[in-house]
């Protein structure tokens, strides 16, 4: 992990398994949405946020997926991505097409936890979500995946390869990850992706070693996830991590914990 100091000499990426943390510049754009719900904000004034219900001008934003909007900011923003598999304990997120305001109070907390995160040493410690007892299928599994990964990834074979039935796999993948197996073949694929561009690769090596079947391919997933091209983070700060824990709060500890006192406001 670069250390807080560095944190503003270059943008920076890591990506966990369901989840992605982003500090940087954004640039104006078209009004997008994409497949991850996105919690945003600057520690010092304000990020602006367009879509249907006009201009929202908070310290920061929960922004649930698939809702169109277009982000603003002088300065570099903060950005939690979030699968929708992540979210299921959440039904406003899920279901609700809500977008919500975070108050200073609340943005200030996000950013110490971020600090918090930055500055503490790689653990490498297991993720502390509980596996089935099957459990010592887990590294078998994850092993035959990141072999399988140049190529097409059918979940029959995932599920041979496991020993076990497709329905069986299926429904013992999702415990043993917290995703769906779909949605945990996307966020590897990504990882392999960005791994490789800041190695220096171009667009086309990154998406055929992460099995995309092109480099358009592999733009156009990284937008619909997290709204952004590929190509400019070649000169980014790249971590990447197999846990599926997010290292910030989120929902609904981002609204209901931060700032009790005073909760942001609901839009659209």
């Amino acid at each position: 992990m670069p250390d807080a100091g560095a944190l503003f000499d270059r943008p920076l990426l890591s990506i966990g398994r369901g989840w992605a943390v982003y500090v940087g510049p954004v640039l104006p754009g078209r009004p997008h949405r994409h497949q991850a719900a996105q919690l945003a904000w600057c520690p010092t004034g304000t990020v602006k946020l367009e879509g249907a219900w006009g201009t929202l001008d908070a310290p920061g934003h929960v922004l649930p997926a698939g809702v169109p909007h277009r982000i603003l900011a002088a300065q570099p923003v903060r950005m939690l991505f979030v699968d929708t598999n992540l979210l299921t304990g959440d039904a406003s997120l899920c279901s609700k097409p809500h977008v919500r305001a975070l108050t200073a109070t609340q943005a200030t907390a996000l950013e110490g936890e971020l600090m918090d995160w930055l500055e503490k040493p790689p653990s490498g410690a297991p993720d502390e979500r509980p596996l089935p007892m099957e459990s010592g299928r887990w590294p078998a599994v994850l092993e035959w995946l990141e072999q399988a990964l140049e190529a097409p990834v059918r979940v029959e074979d995932a599920a041979a390869a496991a020993g076990l039935s497709r329905s069986h796999f299926m429904h013992w993948f999702r415990e043993a990850s917290g995703l769906s197996f779909r949605a945990f073949v996307r966020w590897l694929r990504l990882q392999r992706a960005v791994r490789t561009l800041a190695t220096g690769a171009t667009l086309t090596e990154a998406a055929h070693l992460a099995g995309f079947a092109d480099s358009a391919h592999l733009s156009r997933t990284f937008v619909a996830t997290f709204g952004v091209p590929p190509a400019p983070l070649r000169s980014a700060h790249i971590v990447c991590t197999d846990t599926v824990r997010p290292p910030i709060s989120y929902w609904p500890g981002a609204l209901d914990v931060k700032d009790r006192s005073q909760q942001g406001d609901a839009v659209g």
